[in-house]
């Protein structure tokens, strides 16, 4: 798949036209909305979004979202499902605890089902962090404040291509004040940062797995440095319940792993604040099905 399909609807009564001025704003709050969220759930993809055709029968305005390298094409049906998802969360008037849960509640739909239930909560928790760092919200609200600009438009939607009956995800025009005020203030993401070290070749200092834990805690040696950090990756740690990754919990046994560094802005500085293994290469263990590789 070297492009994925994403449409905006509008719904008009047969025999009218919408000003071309609304659909032309809408189109570049639209396109910027894309943009921002597949920035933050694929970041380092390459995309353009493209506009291929519009469609009679109120109007339909079909893109594509076209990854530009090889490479990033895995990722442009997780960027397409993370917009859907946006949108059917309905009006985000502030930031509510429960937005990844709704997010996660529209993954649900059997449409999604290709998608991982990792991926899924990855694709939850990367929407909500565009909507706490980015402008998507205020983007949301002005494409919704440009449609409702002209009277005949009665609905908007978004959904993958043209359907008839309707697109999945609409927004009905008794609901367009719900978007009508400021979106929340954007948190700036200065103060955190995360940078993640591949294939890094350790050796254990201090390890233990207690029955029913699910991220342990070991200590490591890397070089002449000495770090402590959670292991994350679920799979691993499963497979060591199930002692079939041939590890011994041992002093000095080597493995190779993927290190995430989390840091915070203290005094001007960046200070490292915790490690986490986010995947065990070596040793190895099955892996239940490939990640959408949605990058870092």
């Amino acid at each position: 798949m070297t492009d994925a399909p994403l449409s905006l609807y509008f719904d008009i009564p047969k025999g009218e036209h919408v000003d071309l001025e609304v659909v032309a704003r809408s189109a570049i709050e639209w396109v910027a909305i894309i943009k921002d969220i597949g920035a933050a759930v694929a970041p380092g993809v390459d995309f353009d979004v493209e506009l291929i055709q519009t469609e009679e029968g109120s109007l339909w305005l079909s893109n594509a979202v076209k990854a530009l390298k090889t490479g990033d094409r895995k990722a442009l049906g997780a960027i397409v499902s993370a917009v859907l998802a946006f949108f059917a969360m309905g009006p985000a008037l502030h930031l509510q605890a429960d937005s990844g849960n709704k997010i996660l509640e529209f993954l649900g739909h059997k449409d999604f089902a290709e998608i991982s239930d990792k991926d899924k909560q990855d694709i939850a928790d990367r929407v909500v962090k565009a909507m706490q760092e980015t402008d998507v919200l205020a983007r949301q609200h002005n494409l919704v404040q440009e449609a409702k600009r002209d009277e005949r438009v009665k609905a908007i939607g978004i959904d993958r291509s043209p359907r008839q009956g309707g697109p999945q995800v609409i927004i009905r025009r008794q609901d367009f004040d719900s978007y009508a005020l400021p979106a929340p203030t954007k948190v700036h993401p200065s103060e955190k940062k995360t940078e993640v070290q591949t294939s890094v070749r350790v050796k254990i200092l201090r390890a233990s797995l207690k029955e029913g834990d699910l991220k342990p805690r070991w200590k490591f040696g890397e070089g002449e440095s000495t770090w402590s950090a959670d292991i994350e990756d679920s799979e691993f740690v499963e497979a060591l319940n199930a002692q079939q990754t041939g590890l011994p919990l041992a002093v000095g046994q080597l493995m190779v792993v993927d290190v995430a560094i989390d840091r915070k802005m203290i005094d001007g500085a960046w200070e490292e604040a915790n490690r986490r293994i986010v995947r065990v290469i070596h040793p190895s263990v099955e892996r239940r099905q490939r990640s959408l590789d949605l990058g870092r």
